[in-house]
């Protein structure tokens, strides 16, 4: 049976009536168009759910650190205590959530305070409080510098020798003699290095400083070899000016240059 027949104004009409009522639902009329839309919207609803528990996490943190008292800054190794809130009504809700948290702090601190502690020993003593004794035992005239590893003892040479000169002079040699005991309780090697400044030296003994820098040294060894040091722990080494510590410009600075060097080549802790 063919269905009533309408007039193009009617029909007009009619189809003006549709998009009003398609434009006041407006997701009925996308979902209309696309069939397959409400299916994927579907397969991310999920989302909103996650995103909504994120949000009740947030609000919970934010809760809890309500409670706490800001003015409590004890270091989190203290937390094995109980931690007193600044509402005391609030206590019984907290509890619950932190205690194993502070259950395993507690057992942390137990475990570091059960570390066996470092035993200490004699040779343990500080360099620092060592090289103290070894300045105060030290005659005039000797200066002691420390160094990474070793200990110098450093003697003028005016002291020890004659200008140009390798015999050791009978106020060298009494100076050698207080230095003795100490050497002999250092276990660890000697070294004797001799030191001249710039200055070119010319002799029939000496043709160079190397020369007498090297018989300096050699002269010292000998002497203390004869006071009963053990020859394996000494050595003898001349420089001549390639290790200067002042500058060669001034005589102060040359005078300075002209030394002999005890080196003790292992910390000293084990002086008398």
């Amino acid at each position: 049976m063919p269905g009533p027949a309408y007039s193009s104004s009617e029909r007009a009409a009619l189809q003006a009536e549709m998009d009003a009522h398609a434009a006041t639902r407006p997701e009925q009329a996308f979902l209309g168009s696309y069939p397959g839309e409400r299916q994927r919207d579907d397969e991310h609803a999920w989302i909103l759910t996650y995103l909504d528990v994120l949000t009740l996490v947030i609000v919970v943190f934010v809760i809890l650190m309500t409670f706490l008292d800001p003015r409590d800054d004890r270091p989190l190794a203290s937390a094995a205590q109980p931690v007193q809130l600044a509402h005391p009504d609030r206590q019984s809700i907290l509890d619950p959530l932190i205690a194993p948290l502070l259950g395993d702090l507690g057992d942390l601190e137990q475990g570091l305070q059960a570390l066996p502690a470092e035993a200490e020993t004699p040779d343990s003593e500080p360099a620092g409080t060592a090289t103290a004794r070894l300045r105060e035992q030290t005659p005039e005239g000797v200066e002691v510098v420390e160094h990474p590893g070793r200990t110098e003892l450093r003697i003028q040479d005016e002291i020890l020798f004659a200008s140009g000169q390798a015999d050791l002079q009978p106020a060298g040699q009494a100076l050698l003699a207080q230095l003795e005991p100490m050497l002999d309780a250092h276990h660890g090697v000697i070294t004797v290095e001799g030191h001249t400044d710039n200055i070119p030296i010319a002799t029939e003994r000496f043709p160079s400083n190397w020369e007498l820098s090297s018989a300096r040294a050699s002269g010292v060894v000998r002497y203390l070899l004869d006071q009963g040091l053990d020859a394996p722990r000494l050595r003898a080494v001349g420089r001549a000016d390639t290790q200067p510590v002042a500058s060669n410009d001034t005589p102060n600075g040359r005078a300075e240059n002209r030394r002999v060097a005890l080196i003790l080549e292992a910390p000293v802790t084990d002086l008398p």
